[in-house]
């Protein structure tokens, strides 16, 4: 019934080959003489300092090239200087042994528009929202010494400019 079963009977027969003297003597001799190497021991490595100055290189390869796609895409720009307004002024009449203001500095770095704003009552026209933000630095100095003082402080300004539709 079973097609495999004059397979098996045939496959019970069979029995290995015997070993030839020539291969009886090859072996005996292989094992009489000592070993160079040993066999059951462990074989020698090559030197990982390779590898490691490779993984390295490549870590601090993928370490610039994530803070450069950072720098590209997640920082913010700079915000762009819109407008520098700087006046010098000159006492007519110095002030004795002291500090004389020599000069103001307004910088405009950021003017948002935010868009239009009506009175509560709608009596009045529309008026557009500018905001400015700005840094002021003012400067004093002493003629006398030389000496010179800087201060530098942020402020906001909101412009209501009034519109008219045609």
């Amino acid at each position: 019934m079973n097609d495999f079963s004059e397979l098996e009977k045939e496959l019970k027969k069979l029995r290995p080959a015997p070993v030839s003297d020539e291969l009886r003597a090859r072996i005996e001799l292989s094992l009489a003489r000592p070993a160079a190497t040993p066999t059951a021991g462990f074989l020698p490595r090559r030197s990982r300092l390779t590898s490691l100055w490779w993984s390295l290189g490549l870590g601090l390869t993928t370490a610039s090239a994530l803070v450069l796609v950072w720098l590209a895409f997640f920082s913010e720009p700079p915000p762009p200087l819109t407008a520098v307004a700087q006046s010098t002024t000159a006492p007519a009449e110095p002030l004795s042994g002291g500090l004389q203001p020599s000069a103001l500095t307004q910088v405009v770095y950021r003017q948002r528009d935010e868009g239009l704003v009506f009175s509560p009552n709608q009596s009045e026209r529309p008026l557009r929202r500018v905001r400015y933000d700005t840094r002021e630095t003012m400067q004093w100095r002493n003629p006398r010494t030389g000496a010179s003082l800087r201060v530098s402080y942020p402020a906001e300004q909101v412009v209501l400019t009034p519109v008219s539709f045609q």
